[in-house]
């Protein structure tokens, strides 16, 4: 049989026929739990035979900076840590909205914006040393602080005449190209997108997702051409749906 692009993905066919796309389908495991919830499991971590605590992203982080000397080698765009990229003691900077990222961003007095800052920082000071977990802890808080402060200066510092659509993902692509821009010495961007877990009305539902990856994808390269920072960047998207054989009771 033959692979093709779903007829809304338009924009990532150019990308693929100009050279610069390749499609790695049929990868897996063996002796597939077929189960969604296990399987992404796997995909996060990378241990199919054992329950896996290490996301993979974040051993990697671990690799590229031991000594975690950039607090941004890795920032994670969405609502929380995705296990991926979940490692404890490695320090992952993560954005819901990068235009209102940082801690207390509506103070506009610097003074008094430095003072609560500061006692932040005394509050999470106490426990590094202070025992595992503690320092972790401790640390953590004080990685935070630091990552708030770098990350809200990227919006400023960006500059395009690409207009991303008004979609999720466009956002969080567009604040991936940002912090990129900004020369943080970030290494791993990561975000997600969907759900594409669909029990009805698939194919309007998948059209619309499609669409929206598409035009976020064309318009996040299109930004890094714009401004000749694409070549040392490497897209991996990747989706799992590991489905059992018994139909659950929802059309699925």
């Amino acid at each position: 049989g033959q692979v093709g692009f779903h007829p809304s993905m338009a924009p990532m066919k150019n990308i693929y026929d100009r050279g610069d796309m390749a499609i790695i389908h049929g990868v897996g495991y063996p002796k597939s739990p077929r189960s969604h919830f296990r399987s992404m499991d796997i995909w996060h971590t990378c241990e199919p035979d054992t329950l896996g605590t290490e996301g993979w992203l974040g051993r990697a982080t671990r690799d590229i900076d031991p000594n975690k000397e950039n607090v941004l080698t890795t920032v994670s765009f969405g609502p929380a840590l995705f296990r991926a990229l979940a490692l404890p003691g490695v320090p992952v900077a993560c954005v819901d909205d990068l235009d209102n990222y940082g801690l207390l961003p509506g103070i506009s007095e610097q003074k008094q914006r430095a003072r609560i800052l500061e006692w932040f920082a005394h509050l999470y000071a106490p426990a590094v040393g202070s025992g595992p977990v503690m320092d972790y802890l401790g640390q953590t808080g004080l990685d935070t602080l630091e990552g708030a402060d770098i990350l809200k200066e990227a919006p400023q510092m960006y500059s395009s005449s690409v207009e991303y659509p008004n979609t999720p993902i466009a956002k969080k692509l567009k604040g991936i190209a940002q912090v990129h821009l900004a020369n943080f010495g970030t290494r791993i961007l990561y975000c997600d997108h969907g759900s594409f877990d669909s029990h009805s009305n698939q194919a309007g539902m998948h059209n619309k997702l499609w669409v929206d990856v598409s035009e976020a994808v064309e318009c996040f390269f299109n930004d890094l051409k714009e401004h000749d920072a694409g070549d040392n960047v490497i897209m991996l998207m990747f989706s799992e749906f590991g489905r059992r054989t018994h139909d659950n009771g929802s059309g699925t």
